[in-house]
């Protein structure tokens, strides 16, 4: 009869958020609120909703108003040390550029806020 492997009582190291680790669900996001003309970014981590949950949102007087996720928008775009710095730009930081040479497929990006859209609920 063998024995079987032993099992440590070494605690296990969690990563930090620093290294892809902590909460994997828990990150900000924006709310867009179109039929009302607003939209907001979470301070701190939450869930994110999925297309048809319900979100409730409690106005500073108190007033509750319920809304359904429509969508839920993720960008990304290509990582800051991808690309150029702002100086070697032939365009201001502001514009659009539809073409270039940074149109190459990209090894790394980096991830905006998801937005949240969501419709009053009848």
């Amino acid at each position: 009869m063998t024995d079987a492997p032993s099992v440590t009582d070494e605690p296990i190291e969690r990563i930090g958020p620093e290294q892809g680790g902590g909460p994997p669900a828990l990150l900000p996001w924006t709310l867009v609120v179109e039929d009302e003309g607003w939209e907001a970014d979470l301070e701190h981590g939450a869930w994110l909703p999925c297309v048809g949950d319900r979100v409730d949102f409690i106005a500073d007087g108190g007033r509750q108003r319920t809304y359904r996720v429509r969508d839920v928008i993720h960008t990304v775009q290509r990582s800051a040390s991808e690309r150029p710095p702002v100086y070697a730009e032939q365009h201001s930081p502001n514009s659009t550029v539809v073409d270039g040479p940074g149109d190459s497929a990209p090894r790394e990006l980096r991830a905006g806020l998801p937005r949240v859209v969501v419709i009053p609920e009848g």
